[in-house]
């Protein structure tokens, strides 16, 4: 059996918090790091045998994410539609941040005005989850487009679209603009001192054909938007997606006698918890089932402020064993 651990945020905590862990020594001992600098999405798909597109185009992050909350995009081509806040300056408008407070109901208005209003251009708006929100079309627009995290906390104008609709999209993001600001959910919400839902951010555009083939796997995840993209890859490649247990036991008890599970995949929270809590329940289990020969290989995916980082450990010789024990090298991440 394959273990595959997904841990947004770790590649980004204190190096030595990180080199004082023992079970990530023992990974980075016995594995090399991989580095991926289109960022955490691309590093998943590759770690679990699904190639991302090429960098001219998006990886397919919309299609995948869409199916793991619960929307089958069927041959659609998605892009997803963060609801966000946007702060407009003397020559350029900031992406202050998501807005990730909206009610049910109220995602579900504004996700309504919004069909009606582009009900004669071919796209139609999905909101799965109030803080979840995707757009899809029957036509594949050119465009090629830049992932929310990254334009967070920044102007807009250097990160909108490229590509042959890069002209299309933006004049519908500022009609977009225009409607959320006059409508009677964000005055509400200006008149209760939240922050508006004013905009939306379009980002990581595809189909699910444009996803490579992945072997079937089990998923153990959270709730939620952050489990999205790999809860999606595991359903499109025929897998299972499960609730996320307390430990690595419980996710190998998880596993049916009459299915056996030659991958599975634990998606973490994030660095929210403490480092020596995921060492404890996690890692330094699966490391040492792996050291013992009961498991094939454990591959850690993580990504920090510039880069996402995969590592991949096969059972070590036991040559390799000794010399972790007596000198394992310290689990850094590299620079990109």
């Amino acid at each position: 059996m394959r273990f595959t651990f997904v841990v947004p945020g770790l590649a980004s905590l204190d190096r030595a918090a990180l080199a004082s862990s023992r079970p990530l020594s023992r990974l980075a001992s016995w594995s090399r790091p991989r580095v991926e600098p289109r960022g955490m999405p691309a590093a998943l798909l590759a770690s679990l045998g699904s190639a991302a597109s090429e960098p001219a185009h998006d990886v397919p992050v919309a299609p995948l994410a869409a199916l793991g909350a619960g929307v089958d995009p069927h041959a659609s081509f998605v892009l997803a539609a963060e609801p966000v806040h946007l702060v407009a300056g003397r020559e350029d408008v900031a992406v202050a941040g998501r807005v990730d407070d909206l009610s049910a109901a109220d995602a579900r208005t504004l996700v309504d005005a919004l069909n009606r209003h582009f009900a004669e251009d071919g796209i139609a708006f999905v909101a799965p989850r109030p803080d979840t929100w995707f757009v899809t079309t029957n036509a594949r627009p050119d465009l090629v487009t830049v992932p929310l995290d990254t334009v967070l906390g920044s102007m807009m104008s250097p990160h909108l679209p490229t590509g042959g609709a890069a002209r299309l999209w933006p004049r519908w993001s500022t009609e977009i603009q225009m409607l959320l600001n006059a409508h009677p959910v964000n005055q509400a919400r200006a008149r209760l001192g939240l922050a508006p839902c004013n905009g939306v951010w379009f980002w990581g555009g595809g189909q699910l054909a444009d996803v490579g083939l992945a072997a079937p796997f089990r998923v153990h995840a959270s709730a939620g938007r952050a489990a999205d993209l790999v809860r999606g890859l595991a359903l499109a490649s025929g897998g299972e997606a499960m609730p996320l247990p307390g430990s690595f036991e419980a996710a190998i008890d998880a596993v049916p006698a009459t299915r056996p599970a030659s991958h599975v995949v634990v998606a973490l929270p994030g660095v929210g918890r403490a480092l020596e809590e995921i060492d404890r329940a996690w890692l330094a289990p699966a490391v040492e089932w792996l050291e013992r020969g009961r498991l094939a290989s454990v591959a850690l995916v993580t990504d920090g402020a510039t880069s996402a980082v995969t590592w991949n450990a096969r059972r070590p010789s036991a040559i390799a064993r000794v010399v972790a024990r007596a000198a394992p090298r310290r689990f850094a991440v590299p620079e990109r």
